[in-house]
């Protein structure tokens, strides 16, 4: 008969919310004490969750270490992720025309300034 609505924009973005939550993650006592002070500063992405606490996605952090990678402290600065985690983290874990692919899971296979020109690409458009 009557097709449902398409989703409001607050259903799209808890869908959203729900997606980035679920990606591999640390916990606040899984990073160095300094990092886990200021992540901020560490240039790390921290997602909040109200009544779930924080988690700070995997793949910012180099394999098997909790030490932040070079090239994700970056873009992450590029992104202005401090301000806007939660965008910063779709950046990283949707697809990306640009470069074929998500950059989350591109790091290391690209070049990292070509990740880094993709981030520019979105903050200057």
């Amino acid at each position: 008969m009557f097709a449902d609505p398409p989703p409001g924009p607050a259903e799209l973005l808890r869908a959203a919310h729900e997606r980035l939550w679920e990606t591999p993650a640390l916990g606040p006592a899984e990073l160095a004490p300094e990092t886990a002070d200021d992540p901020a500063a560490a240039g790390l992405i921290r997602l909040r969750h109200p009544g779930a606490g924080d988690r700070y996605p995997r793949f910012q952090f180099a394999p098997g270490t909790t030490e932040p990678l070079p090239v994700v402290r970056r873009i992450n600065h590029i992104l202005m992720a401090d301000k806007d985690p939660w965008g910063a983290a779709d950046w990283w874990l949707g697809g990306n025309g640009r470069l074929a692919g998500i950059p989350a899971e591109l790091l290391g296979a690209v070049p990292d300034e070509d990740l880094a020109r993709a981030a520019l690409e979105l903050v200057a458009g």
